[in-house]
Formats: structure tokens, C-alpha cells, sequence
């Protein structure tokens, strides 16, 4: 017995449909799982080792899951805060670090008066930075010799300011202090105003 199907023949609808290309792009193994996924599954795996010691000692899974996020918490904020410790310390004014440590050889072995020779001279050929640095090697060293003060190279500014209590140092010490150690660091300007408070403080003695 022949069936007459007004639309056709079902299993030839049937067959073109699963012959057509846009039906071939099923996934061969629709159960396995994406990265994002797989991922997930690592981390879920490391957090059950770590706080499986934690789940023997409460006896409660919650406990463990609240103790455990308490515990990363301030783990993490251990590790920021030491970052941030060290970040601070690398990055603090490595200008001025290094203005510094350049400054620190030029009053090696010398007395005043060759000290300020040599700081005219740096001012003379435009090096503002040395000259002030020799500016004030020069007076510390004028200082001593003149015994009102003794020479330590480990004095802050600060303390040679306290030691000596002078206005016209101050005043030296406070354009040193920006020559040697700030971010603008030394201009002929600045110089010029170190010339003439060496001049107050260190000529008339």
C-alpha cells in the first residue's frame, strides 16, 4: 500500500535535515567542560587541601569556610601592605639618594678654605649642585677648625642646625638642605644666596 504525503515523503525531510551542514557542529564531547570551568575546579580542589586541617578541628564545613576566608583575608593584606612597605622604599626620592651620595666625596680630606676654592670654581663653570655641596662642606669645616663646632659627618642638617644656633645658618643650611637632598635640586640663584650666608656666618668668625 502506497501513502500519498502532500508535502513529501517525512523520512526525506528527515534525511536532508541531518544531511545539512548547520546540524554538523555539534560538540563530539558535549560534557566536557570549558577553561573557565576547569579552572574553577582547580582552585575549589586547592581550597578543600588547605582547609581540610581547619575541617578536622571545627568539625563544621561552614566554620571552616568562614575561618578559611578569614585567614586569606588577612593573608592578602599582609602581602599588600609588605608591597606597599617595599614599593615606598625603592621609589623614595632616588633623586635625591643619589644627589647625595655624589655629594659625599667632595669634602673628603680638604680644609675650608680649599673647599670654598673649589665651590667657586663649580659655581664659575655652572656646576650649581657641587658648588653648593661644597659650599657646605666648607663650612662645617670652618666650624670645627674654628672650634665652634666639631666636625661629624653623620650630623643631619637638622642637628648641625641644633648644634650651631645661628640664623645665618639656618638660613645656609635650609638652601643645603634643597641643593643636596630636593627634587628642584641647585640653580645660580641658590648659590648665590649660600655665598652670601657663608659669607655672614663663616668670614666674620
Amino acid at each position: 500500500m502506497t501513502v500519498s504525503w502532500p508535502h513529501g515523503d517525512p523520512r526525506d525531510v528527515v534525511r536532508a535535515v541531518l544531511a545539512d551542514a548547520r546540524f554538523q557542529r555539534a560538540p563530539q564531547h558535549p560534557g566536557e567542560k570549558s577553561l573557565l570551568q576547569r579552572i574553577g575546579d582547580f582552585v575549589h580542589d586547592l581550597w578543600m587541601k588547605l582547609t581540610e586541617p581547619l575541617r578536622h578541628i571545627t568539625g563544621s564545613s561552614k566554620a571552616t569556610q568562614i575561618i578559611g576566608i578569614m585567614v586569606l583575608v588577612a593573608a592578602l593584606g599582609l602581602c599588600a601592605f609588605v608591597a606597599a612597605r617595599y614599593a615606598r622604599r625603592i621609589a623614595w626620592r632616588p633623586g635625591g639618594r643619589a644627589r647625595r651620595a655624589s655629594a659625599e666625596p667632595l669634602g673628603a680630606d680638604a680644609d675650608a678654605r680649599t673647599l670654598r676654592e673649589r665651590a667657586l670654581e663649580a659655581a664659575a663653570a655652572g656646576r650649581h649642585h657641587d658648588a653648593a655641596a661644597l659650599l657646605w662642606a666648607s663650612a662645617l669645616r670652618a666650624l670645627d677648625e674654628r672650634g665652634r663646632v666639631r666636625f661629624d659627618p653623620a650630623r643631619t642638617p637638622g642637628e648641625w642646625r641644633r648644634a650651631v644656633r645661628d640664623p645665618g645658618f639656618d638660613a645656609l643650611a635650609r638652601d643645603a638642605v634643597v641643593a643636596l637632598f630636593g627634587d628642584r635640586g641647585a640653580d645660580a640663584a641658590l648659590v648665590a644666596r649660600m655665598r652670601e650666608a657663608y659669607d655672614r656666618v663663616v668670614a666674620p668668625a
